[in-house]
């Protein structure tokens, strides 16, 4: 396979050769065509071969860059072989010049076969398949039949000089109906090849990966330009305008813009939202037509029912116009839109969608990670939101969200480009409300998760600090009363019962030893003495006092002070409960441990119907201390169910 460099550096051969000789042509004894026009024609052939040139060195694999070298080099060849025939007319006729002259006379037909080749093999080469093969095969013999029978047809020969035919006879004559069917075959054949070439570019769209897709759209973005200044060509010839210059934007277009557009796509793909822009651009133009046939329209009617009415039917075109104009524009550009860009259209109604079902609330706004994952198409994307007074240190493909002039979060995509960037971005105003309530419930999280904390301290200082009163009035106060006790009665026994003063001392060693008891109910209600031995054992201990049957199932566990506590008293208050207000007869007790959580499921066949009262809402507050959460179930007839669960490690 010949390398893209020696073809790129062929077709600059070729148009350097064909600069020399038409230069010498142009400025020689010859004088065939003007100095001006030579130099013209060969500047807007240069920017082809240039462009040809950038990407072989860039994109040496492409084949984009030698197709592109030949769109410029071949029509220079083409150029210098009809200068070179038309040298049989002057004083000095160069060698060849009359066989070259008759050649000449179709070899326009090979203007064709740059394009034809840069269309085959853009972007990424020939398409696969022996079709696509037969197809790069029959271009250039489609040319030839064309330029053989164009250069042999006999209208194009006259006796007498003639600047617009060929002088002299044909070097064979054919029959005129064969020779017919020949110009027939080769034009029909050159058009069905050309309609072949074309029809590569929907398949290579249709089967083609999203970076083809996008190459492609530069390419008919600039296609577009084509037949709307051909149009203007035509329109400025209509006017009174030379057709050497109404002809200059289109070859332009033709010379400069396509091939433009073509090494863009090859090279920065990525440059300018193409999408957008061609549908933008379809969508105007379109709009412009129709307004302009509105326009029309609506002139030709008015003038046709009210002739001497011309002011009144231009204005009314006018108002019936800009009443289209604005509506037709935005239903083209969404239409085109979808059409051209599917993959942006659904993307942004996917999100839409998203959007709408959290404001209805049938969707949680922290899956926005998710969505925009599957509408970007990007599975490594993060959303991450930035906490108050937190600084992120985001890397450089990461993409901010903005809510006013404060940074609220960033979106860190898995695979960057500009395309994506852009993406992206548009994704995100899309995507503000389910980001922004994402980041509001995530304060209100750190705030509650604070609270909890905060609380979960403060109870555990408040056992700390139970404990060690419990532990002072035992030390302390009990074993003081204990003492003064204990010498009243030794006071009485040595006074002895005859004494006045023995009576009095025994009521107050009964007084004592009330006061005693007391201190150790209190005690005993700071902190359940019963949870030294373990929760399972206190609660055994808890249910012996109750008056009615208790179905009790309680592990063995290890768990924190604080939950051990709060499970004592949620028990406890239950039990008391249903024995002083539910007419139970029997009563259950469950806890278990699930996971991380500890459960607790209190039960009895009472009359129900309990409301939450002193009690329960200090044990609520008593659970939720722990970062738990405590639910009371009371239908009348029905029992009642206090259920408390606790997170905690077993």
């Amino acid at each position: 396979m010949i390398r893209p460099l020696v073809w790129v550096t062929t077709a600059t051969v070729a148009y350097a050769a064909g600069l020399v000789v038409r230069a010498a042509l142009a400025y020689g004894p010859a004088s065939i065509g003007s100095g001006g026009d030579f130099l013209v024609t060969m500047v807007i052939l240069l920017p082809s071969l240039l462009l040809g040139w950038l990407i072989a060195i860039r994109a040496p694999q492409s084949p984009v860059g030698p197709a592109l070298a030949l769109t410029g080099a071949l029509p220079a060849v083409v150029f210098t072989v009809e200068d070179w025939g038309a040298t049989y007319h002057t004083a000095r006729p160069w060698p060849g010049a009359r066989n070259v002259e008759i050649a000449a006379a179709g070899v326009w037909a090979w203007l064709f076969i740059g394009f034809a080749i840069l269309i085959l093999v853009f972007p990424d080469g020939l398409l696969p398949g022996r079709t696509w093969r037969v197809i790069a095969t029959a271009v250039p013999l489609s040319l030839a039949l064309v330029n053989f029978a164009v250069a042999t047809n006999p209208d194009n020969f006259s006796p007498t000089p003639d600047p617009e035919r060929v002088t002299g006879e044909p070097p064979f004559t054919l029959p005129i109906p064969l020779q017919i069917a020949l110009v027939v075959i080769a034009l029909a054949g050159l058009v069905a090849v050309l309609l072949a070439v074309s029809v590569s570019l929907v398949t290579r769209f249709r089967r083609g990966d999203e970076l083809t897709r996008l190459r492609l759209r530069w390419l008919m973005c600039a296609a577009i330009a084509v037949p709307v200044l051909l149009a203007t060509s035509w329109l400025a010839i209509a006017v009174g305008i030379p057709g050497e210059l109404a002809y200059q934007g289109f070859l332009v277009a033709m010379l400069i813009l396509v091939p433009g557009a073509i090494a863009v796509a090859i090279l920065r793909h990525d440059l300018l939202d193409i999408d957008r822009f061609f549908g933008t651009a379809v969508s105007w133009l379109i709009t412009t037509f129709v307004s302009a046939a509105v326009f029309a329209g609506v002139v030709v009617a008015v003038d046709t029912l009210f002739p001497r009415q011309e002011r009144a039917g231009v204005t009314s075109a006018a108002s019936v116009t800009a009443l289209l104009l604005l509506p037709l524009y935005h239903w083209l550009h969404r239409a085109i839109g979808r059409l051209v860009d599917p993959d942006r259209a659904v993307a942004a109604e996917q999100i839409k969608d998203f959007v709408r079902r959290v404001r209805d609330g049938q969707a949680e706004p922290e899956q926005i990670g998710s969505v925009l994952r599957k509408a970007l198409d990007d599975p490594d994307l993060q959303v991450i939101l930035q906490r108050p007074g937190q600084h992120l240190g985001l890397p450089g493909n990461a993409i901010p969200l903005q809510t006013g002039d404060s940074t609220v979060g960033a979106l860190i995509l898995g695979v960057t480009s500009a395309r994506r960037i852009r993406r992206a971005r548009e994704a995100a105003v899309e995507a503000r409300l389910p980001i922004e309530v994402s980041r509001l419930r995530l304060e209100l999280q750190d705030a509650l998760s604070d609270v909890r904390a905060s609380r979960a301290r403060l109870v555990e200082a408040a056992s700390i600090e139970r404990q060690r009163l419990e532990r002072d009035l035992h030390d302390g106060a009990q074993q003081q009363l204990i003492a003064v006790g204990m010498r009243l009665r030794s006071l009485q026994h040595q006074l002895g019962p005859s004494a006045a003063q023995y009576g009095v001392i025994d009521e107050l060693v009964e007084t004592l030893e009330q006061t005693v008891g007391e201190l150790r109910r209190i005690a005993h209600g700071v902190r359940p003495g019963r949870l030294d031995d373990g929760l399972a054992v206190a609660l055994r201990r808890l249910v012996q006092d109750s008056s009615v049957p208790v179905d009790l199932s309680v592990p063995e566990l290890e768990i924190g002070e604080g939950v051990a506590t709060a499970v004592y008293f949620t028990v406890g208050e239950a039990i008391a409960n249903a024995l002083k207000h539910a007419q139970a007869t029997r009563i259950s007790i469950e806890v278990s441990m699930t996971g991380q959580r500890l459960n607790v499921l209190v039960r009895d066949d009472g009359i129900g119907g309990a409301r939450e009262g002193f009690g329960l809402t200090s044990l609520r507050d008593r659970v939720a201390a722990q970062g738990g959460e405590l639910t009371l179930d009371s239908p009348p007839g029905a029992g009642t169910s206090i259920r408390a669960e606790i997170p905690c490690a077993s």
